[in-house]
This record gives C-alpha cells, sequence and structure tokens, in this order.
C-alpha cells in the first residue's frame, strides 16, 4: 500500500497494545488505513505506534494512553481523537481481562473487574463514537467477545458472563442502527496464543484446560485475517478456526447432546484430576 493520507479511512482500536489489537493494527496499517491505538500502558503503547509506523513509513498512527474503566478518561481521548485525527469510521473494541476461576472461588471484585472492562469499557467506547457515526449514516463497529461468549466452559462463569453479555448488547444495537448504515460485528475466536492467554496458563485449572484445548489455540494472525475477511463481509458473528466453528455448531444444532458430552468430560477430567492428586 501506499502512505496514507487524510482521505483515508481512520480505524480505532482498544487494547492495542498486545495481542489480537496490536495484530488487527498492523494489519490496518499496512493496508493503508490511518490508526487511533488505545492502551492503559504507555510504554506499550509507544512500542504497538512505532511497529505500526514501520509497516507503513509515513502513515497516521497516534497512540492514546486510556483505561477505558474509567469514563472520565474515555470521554478525554474522545474529544482528543476527534479534534487530531476526526471521526473513526471503524471501531474494534479489542481491550479485555480474562479470568479463569470458579464461581465459589472468585470475588465480587474479581467478577465486577470483568464486567467493567469486557462490557462496560467497549460499551463506552462505542456509545461515545456512535453519535458520529449516525450523523455520518456510516460506520463499523466490532466487539471483541470470544467463544466463551457462546459456549460456558468450565471455570469460566464471570469471564463468560462478560462475553455472553457483550455479544447480546452487540445483537441488539444491530437491529438498531443497520437501517442507518452502520454495520456491527462480533468476534468471537477460541483460545488464542497472546501474552495475556500465555500468562493465564500459569494458574488455570487442569480441568479448565483440558476443556480449551478441544476447542484448540490459534495464533493471532489466523484471528487477524478472519476478523478482516468478515468485517469485509459485514458478517455479524466472526468465528475463527475451524474446531471453534465445528464447536459452535454442535452446541447450537445440539445443545442437549452437546451439554451432556460436555459434562461427561468435565466429570472425567476431575476424576482424573482428583487421582493424580491422591498418588501424588
Amino acid at each position: 500500500m501506499t502512505p496514507t493520507h487524510p482521505d483515508s479511512p481512520l480505524a480505532l482500536i482498544s487494547g492495542a497494545s498486545s495481542g489480537i489489537g496490536l495484530d488487527l493494527a498492523k494489519a490496518y496499517a499496512a493496508r493503508g488505513w490511518r490508526l487511533a491505538l488505545l492502551a492503559r500502558n504507555p510504554q506499550r503503547l509507544a512500542q504497538a505506534v512505532a511497529q505500526c509506523q514501520s509497516l507503513a513509513p509515513g502513515a497516521e498512527v497516534c497512540g492514546y494512553s486510556v483505561d477505558v474503566d474509567d469514563p472520565q478518561a474515555v470521554q478525554n481521548s474522545v474529544e482528543k481523537i476527534r479534534t487530531r485525527q476526526g471521526q473513526p469510521y471503524l471501531l474494534i473494541l479489542s481491550a479485555g481481562i480474562v479470568q479463569s476461576i470458579r464461581f465459589m472461588e472468585q470475588s465480587d471484585d474479581e467478577f465486577e473487574a470483568l464486567m467493567q472492562t469486557n462490557l462496560l469499557g467497549s460499551r463506552r467506547l462505542a456509545k461515545a463514537w456512535l453519535p458520529g457515526m449516525l450523523e455520518q449514516r456510516q460506520g463499523q463497529i466490532c466487539f471483541v467477545s470470544s467463544l466463551a461468549g457462546l459456549i460456558a466452559p468450565y471455570g469460566y462463569s464471570g469471564y463468560s458472563a462478560s462475553k455472553f453479555a457483550l455479544l447480546g448488547m452487540a445483537g441488539a444495537l444491530r437491529q438498531e442502527v443497520s437501517s442507518q448504515g452502520i454495520r456491527v460485528s462480533v468476534l468471537c475466536p477460541p483460545e488464542v496464543d497472546t501474552p495475556m492467554v500465555i500468562q493465564e496458563r500459569t494458574y488455570i485449572s487442569p480441568v479448565a484446560r483440558l476443556l480449551k484445548d478441544l476447542g484448540g489455540t490459534l495464533q493471532v494472525d489466523t484471528v487477524t485475517r478472519a476478523t478482516i475477511k468478515g468485517l469485509e463481509q459485514s458478517r455479524f458473528l466472526i468465528i475463527p478456526g475451524v474446531r471453534a466453528k465445528l464447536t459452535h455448531h454442535c452446541a447450537r444444532l445440539f445443545p442437549g447432546l452437546f451439554g451432556w458430552a460436555m459434562q461427561r468430560i468435565v466429570n472425567w477430567a476431575k476424576g482424573r484430576q482428583a487421582r493424580q492428586q491422591k498418588a501424588g
């Protein structure tokens, strides 16, 4: 692609300093888009901006250190971005956190942190930028959910709650704005090989680990390609990976059988874990 120019579309990506957000930022930079990148950590954000600019010399890539949990910080960022870069055509709301904690072991604060970042943080950004999209009668919003927002796995009651809620919110929003030229999508990947997931592996339970292995682990570039293709086709639900698609279809078409099979797997895994602990 040639270097970007003022007429290039603007994409705003939250959670852009690592993982899916960063890889999508690099992909859109290489395609000639202007970028507004949001992340909490200023140092990692600066590195993300530099990586995107190295792929597209001369590109307009601006970083904004924002905590999506802070309503005032989000509003301040909107004013800065609008003044400096204008109205985004595309929002990719990738900021999120993950916790693999069983229901009775998860504190209220831990649960609320998931809802605050994964659901309310995305809602804040979408609501802040949607009026401009409606005024222009064009735009696209991509919420980043998870396969755990379609199928509730063992050990993820809080995380799944936040991602299921995100999917429900996006579905209702899609109906409200579709006739006004706004397209809404939800990305629902299985486990992705990102720094956040690597850190999670240090404490995840063997039972939850086994179930995640059934869904498969994707490389981040695979998710990026599927996301861009899905957005270009204006698909509402974007599920990268063959195993993830198959899992979703089985759960949707055969819910009773799928639930029975999942419970059998969980019971077997818990029994194996108990035997290993006893032997150890």
